[in-house]
């Protein structure tokens, strides 16, 4: 009897270890996960009588999170980067057509039942490749690596009356007391009064500049991020962000057709299948701080608008 309850007590004590590893695994109050994609677009023409010219379009995009939830803390982690490029003549330039590079915390310590959190919420933007403004004969640079950037640090309230993997969900934080950072770390583009820089000051009669603008400008306002997610049909994901923010101090100082700023972010997701996908995405922005200001007022156009199709391969990290 010994030879056969001991193997069988062996056998179910190693089953017992195992599930309890399995759930010390299941338990972990880690999480992580992402996607990879590139996007390819190519066209070739010979002796084309319609005319038209080779081209070729790049868009990487890199989408990553990493998130601690346990007893009444959570800690939610996020990473974007995107970068596109279009090239019309290898020999030449090649056209940005995006960048992006975008990470966020967020700390929220639970008050009411996993729905409403006291939060701490930290973000910093930035584009990594220096953009041009192809519309003018020059065209003339209009950005870099941190010029602008911008970091933002909230403290406020998270609310997420859904789960974050139902079909429909929605969360919202308010932050109340943000302050904002924006800093453009090219002498130039501050001299120019761009991205919410003083300007330069000059002599009136030369012109020449007499002293340098600074190149950091502080705001403490209010911020509110709306986010959206739902899936409508099989494989077919809307997702949505809102980021809104008005400051309290410069609105008494500068003359603001709207002292609110906002960026709103689209995404239509159509997946084929593991490996191929088809992104439809659209991005609203107004802030009025971007561009120069001429003699006290904002430039006329302010409104910032950018739709992007795009086609290819993706791959989820889990």
């Amino acid at each position: 009897m010994k030879k056969v309850f001991l193997p069988l007590i062996a056998l179910i004590m190693t089953a017992q270890i195992a599930s309890a590893q399995d759930d010390a695994k299941t338990a972990s109050p880690w999480s992580h996960g992402g996607n990879v994609g590139l996007n390819f677009a190519q066209s070739h023409l010979d002796n084309w009588a319609a005319g038209g010219q080779d081209n070729i379009n790049m868009l990487g995009t890199v989408v990553y999170g990493i998130n601690y939830n346990k007893d009444k803390h959570k800690w939610e982690n996020d990473l974007d980067i995107q970068l596109g490029y279009n090239y019309f003549d290898i020999d030449k330039k090649p056209i940005k057509t995006d960048d992006r590079l975008f990470i966020g915390s967020l700390y929220g310590f639970n008050v009411v039942k996993d729905k409403l959190f006291l939060s701490a919420n930290f973000t910093f933007q930035t584009q990594m490749a220096d953009g041009f403004d192809y519309s003018t004969p020059d065209t003339a640079k209009v950005s870099e690596f941190m010029a602008p950037a911008y970091l933002t640090l909230g403290l406020g309230v998270d609310w997420t009356p859904t789960a974050p993997d139902a079909r429909f969900a929605f969360s919202m934080n308010v932050a109340p007391v943000t302050g904002k950072l924006t800093i453009v770390n090219n002498q130039d583009f501050a001299d120019e009064g761009r991205y919410g820089m003083e300007g330069a000051e000059r002599d009136p009669i030369t012109g020449e500049i007499t002293a340098h603008s600074k190149k950091t400008h502080w705001e403490l306002g209010a911020k509110v991020t709306a986010k959206f997610k739902a899936d409508l049909f099989e494989n077919v994901v809307f997702t949505s962000k809102l980021d809104m923010f008005v400051d309290y101090i410069n609105e008494l100082d500068r003359n603001y057709d709207c002292p609110v700023d906002f960026d709103w972010d689209n995404l239509l997701t159509l997946k084929v299948n593991d490996w191929l996908n088809c992104n439809i995405s659209a991005r609203l922005v107004y802030d009025e701080d971007v561009f120069p200001w001429d003699n006290g007022e904002p430039a006329d156009d302010i409104l910032q608008f950018k739709e992007v199709f795009s086609l290819g391969l993706s791959y989820k990290i889990r």
